[in-house]
């Protein structure tokens, strides 16, 4: 207190809570948590606590062990600073500072409100976020926070996400972020532009999706570099195959023959016939692991199977399809002509019905 003659009792309200909270006063618990290496121990009182959160009171007025023990309830999920600006929030109920901080802080601040069942600072604090989504954020924070509200399972803010992401789609759908979606929320992700921009952008978007997450690989021409370069490396091979010449040293009989090999600088390298061939270690094989990979296999595959259901291939001219699908290796050849024959097909009837019409 800025005038130590003043009676704490007599200060407003926030301010007697911000006194108790940071002096300790009378506090009766405490928590030990860390800030980038360093302990913290913010001391509390267990009635605040208990008059806001329901876990806080079995926590100390049931048989867990923190209501027993005289030492620091350590909690190490979280950030000091992250969990003071928690516990801030249920001395003094601020829903102005929570307009302020990070959105990271913010979710960590649900996060421990979830944990601890504060149902009002939930809410609190998806509000704040929702404004700002509706101010407007940079791209890939707004495909974050889509996916976000698909982790906490939260209608509310996922609503506000799709709006945001329906006003300007092509700012959003190819935003870096959508990369490192998880495979289930790209494609719910994907699935939200249907309509939205052409199904071409659609695909180019899966198929880049895939080759980032290695699905699929990345398909290359050769080139004359490369031509060259497996020239050499042939050639260079071939050299290596040694003219196997048989000759008998004096003194050695017709059992020690010695054979005599040349390698790539026509230096001789000889080896006895009865020499025993070098040791080969057997290949490992991993059963369980090469099933797990045909698992895996095998849930890729289905989950590009499903990508590409979500594709409406007529709507592409065979142009774009061709610069396109046409070169992805998410098609095989006979599903790509079989497409591009279906588009043609499309085309062809559209060019008619409208020389038909009067």
């Amino acid at each position: 207190m800025e005038n130590s003659s003043t009676v704490w009792q007599d200060l407003q309200y926030r301010e007697r809570m911000e006194y108790l909270l940071e002096s300790g006063h009378l506090s009766d618990c405490s928590f030990a948590v860390f800030e980038e290496g360093t302990k913290m121990i913010i001391k509390c009182h267990k009635f605040v606590l208990i008059s806001s959160s329901p876990v806080f009171e079995r926590m100390f007025e049931g048989d867990f062990e923190e209501s027993k023990t005289s030492n620091h309830i350590v909690l190490d999920d979280v950030s000091g600073q992250d969990f003071k600006k928690f516990i801030e929030y249920l001395y003094w109920h601020d829903n102005r500072c929570l307009q302020e901080y990070e959105l990271p802080t913010l979710q960590t601040l649900i996060y421990l409100s979830k944990k601890f069942l504060v149902s009002t600072m939930v809410n609190k604090c998806l509000d704040a976020i929702k404004r700002r989504l509706a101010i407007g954020l940079d791209a890939d924070i707004t495909v974050d926070l889509f996916a976000y509200a698909h982790q906490i399972d939260n209608s509310d803010l996922l609503t506000s996400a799709k709006m945001v992401l329906r006003q300007n789609p092509l700012l959003y759908i190819d935003a870096e972020a959508v990369y490192d979606l998880s495979s289930d929320v790209f494609l719910k992700f994907i699935f939200e532009f249907q309509s939205l921009v052409t199904e071409r952008k659609r695909f180019d978007v899966i198929d880049r999706y895939c080759r980032t997450q290695g699905l699929i690989g990345t398909p290359s021409t050769p080139t004359a570099n490369n031509k060259d370069a497996d020239t050499a490396a042939a050639v260079s091979s071939m050299k290596k195959v040694a003219t196997t010449n048989i000759v008998l040293n004096v003194g050695e009989s017709a059992d020690e023959l010695k054979t005599i090999k040349k390698d790539e600088n026509d230096n001789e390298i000889k080896t006895k016939k009865d020499d025993p061939a070098p040791f080969k270690e057997a290949d490992n094989e991993n059963p369980e692991q090469e099933e797990e990979e045909k698992r895996d296999r095998e849930k890729n595959n289905e989950f590009i199977k499903t990508l590409i259901s979500n594709v409406q291939f007529s709507k592409m001219s065979p142009y774009d399809f061709c610069s396109g699908p046409g070169v992805s290796g998410l098609l095989t050849y006979d599903t790509k002509f079989q497409l591009l024959s279906n588009i043609c097909v499309c085309v062809e009837k559209n060019r008619l019905l409208s020389t038909a019409r009067p």
